[in-house]
């Protein structure tokens, strides 16, 4: 099972799973992960889940920055559409959230070879 690990000084406060095919972030109350912040957009960001379009039953999760204001990051860089990664640190606002998928906690970053 794949969540979103709220963390303050390195220390998990709350973990958001993520269950649903999208996740929003935002200020607003209508979203799944509310942060009621002034440096988060109303609606901030989501988290999408597909199906790996290249490993046979594999699942991943995109984040999407939805256009906000004070950006959303990955690892400290500025993302528009990123696909995660367990142990990804994601920033929006001030806040910060561990990405963990214990699925991909024995995967090294695989390459994919397609054939013709």
């Amino acid at each position: 099972m794949a969540y979103l690990a709220l963390v303050v000084d390195d220390v998990v406060v709350n973990k958001f799973e993520l269950n649903d095919d999208a996740t929003t972030i935002g200020r607003s109350p209508d979203n799944m992960i509310q942060i009621e912040e002034q440096t988060v957009s109303s609606s901030h960001a989501i988290v999408h889940k597909t199906n790996d379009p290249y490993m046979e039953n594999a699942i991943r999760f995109v984040l999407e920055d939805l256009k906000s204001t004070n950006a959303t990051k990955v690892n400290g860089n500025k993302i528009s559409l990123q696909q995660l990664f367990h142990n990804d640190l994601i920033e929006v606002g001030y806040n910060q959230f561990r990405f963990v998928d214990e699925t991909q906690r024995n995967l090294e970053r695989t390459a994919v070879i397609l054939q013709d």
